[in-house]
């Protein structure tokens, strides 16, 4: 049981690195167009570092975000493709879609999305503020048959009112995916988001693990979170969907 896991110790020989997930479905890789990579030269330093840590599959997510990162489809795809032809490996283009109107009248007027394995779209919203679009957004999607993954699912400490994971039990209902950052498990982003990503873990709430990298300076933040006991009894549950992206 899973469960049992967590309460192991695991030595550094019992180490197992992320190649058993084999692909990273959240990142920011492409160069100079959101807060993500800087440069081409940055770029192949953050996927050498992927690649050490043992991921042999990349989906690169920068953020649509309007006004914030004016980013949209088609400029995701030709900065992608400027991109693939500098690098020795190929990058999976896909985006990290927040929630706004302009994003609901995106659906409804069936634009093309960025999507990626089997029709799975990475969908963020505030961070402070419950997002009253989100249950609109999703039933507009599923309804095309497009399965939403909720980025960053432990990073919304309103949907962890009263330590309660009943709000991410009614997403999961709606068929809504829960994506995890691996440096939540070790308090990057503060202590709730830490609580809340432990308890998604030890739930088995948790479809997929993310890298979100911005940078090469978290490739040593991302091998301490490998060592994480939670992370490593993710590893090893075999309940991780990335392997099949």
């Amino acid at each position: 049981m899973l469960l049992s896991l967590f309460g192991k110790l695991f030595s550094k020989k019992e180490l197992i690195n992320f190649s058993v997930l084999k692909t990273d479905m959240h990142s920011h890789l492409i160069p100079g167009i959101d807060d993500g990579s800087k440069d081409l030269a940055t770029t192949k330093k953050m996927l050498e570092g992927l690649k050490h840590l043992g991921f042999s599959k990349w989906i690169t997510t920068p953020h649509i975000m309007p006004h914030i990162f004016n980013n949209n489809e088609q400029s995701i795809i030709e900065n992608g493709a400027v991109m693939n032809e500098n690098l020795d490996e190929h990058i999976t283009i896909a985006a990290e879609y927040y929630i706004d109107e302009d994003f609901v009248a995106k659906i409804k007027s069936e634009q093309p999305l960025l999507t990626f394995g089997d029709n799975y779209i990475l969908i963020e919203v505030s961070m402070g503020v419950k997002e009253k679009l989100l249950e609109e957004v999703i039933f507009e999607l599923t309804t095309r048959n497009i399965k939403p993954i909720l980025a960053h699912a432990e990073r919304y400490p309103y949907m962890y009112a009263n330590n309660s994971l009943d709000y991410y039990d009614t997403l999961r209902n709606a068929d809504v995916l829960l994506q995890v950052n691996l440096r939540s498990f070790l308090g990057h982003y503060g202590e709730i988001q830490k609580k809340i990503a432990r308890k998604l873990a030890t739930e088995h709430m948790i479809d997929f693990l993310g890298t979100d990298m911005h940078n090469e300076l978290q490739i040593p933040m991302l091998e301490e979170a490998m060592a994480d006991d939670y992370v490593q009894a993710l590893l090893k549950s075999g309940t991780l969907k990335n392997h099949l992206l």
